[in-house]
């Protein structure tokens, strides 16, 4: 009887100095990320319009978009993450004859400063790359580049509020602006 006694404090105590140092250490490594979304906003690139009637303006900054990447939090400063991630970002016209479309690869590193658990602010570099419009022989293709932009969020848990400033430019090196504002939702694993 004494041995059990003995044997159950024994694994009281080390549980204990576990669950202790659980408490006392900092959050620290990486999380796999995934995130989606969608944005609005940048100059007109092109509008179309419809037999019906009507028309729909696409604009440079517009798009949803799936992006994979990591999410990084360091032992020594809680208050402070870096999500990384590449994304592919889309958007087409609702004609049903046609297939126009602006694609490109988003690619975000944004610093964050956590207010608390639940909200943080972020702050970061995006650039895009392998822009391409796609006119499906109803307007010219273009092959279009960005430079360095900045990516601002507002974020509460799994969703925030985005803006992103960025210009493209074409073949003549006309610069035009992508700005666009915009939801994002995110989701890590394993979970935080």
């Amino acid at each position: 009887m004494k041995s059990i006694f003995t044997l159950l404090s024994l694994l009281v105590l080390i549980n204990y100095g576990n669950l202790s140092a659980q408490q006392i250490t900092a959050p620290g490594g990486a999380k796999f990320l995934v995130e989606l979304g969608g944005e609005f906003g940048g100059e007109e690139i092109l509008t179309v319009y419809f037999e019906e009637g009507g028309d729909q303006k696409m604009r440079a900054g517009q798009g949803g978009y799936l992006a994979v990447g990591g999410k990084f939090h360091f032992k020594n400063l809680k208050s402070f993450m870096l999500r990384g991630s590449v994304g592919f970002k889309y958007v087409t016209t609702a004609a049903d004859n046609a297939n126009i479309r602006l694609t490109r690869f988003p690619i975000n590193l944004v610093g964050y400063y956590r207010i608390n658990e639940d909200f943080r602010l972020g702050a970061g570099l995006t650039t895009h790359q392998l822009i391409r419009f796609k006119g499906d022989g109803f307007v010219p293709d273009a092959d279009l580049t960005s430079g360095l932009g900045g990516r601002f969020e507002f974020g509460w848990r799994w969703v925030a509020l985005t803006y992103t400033a960025i210009n493209y430019k074409n073949e003549f090196d006309y610069s035009f602006s992508a700005n666009s504002i915009g939801v994002a939702f995110s989701f890590t694993f394993p979970q935080d």
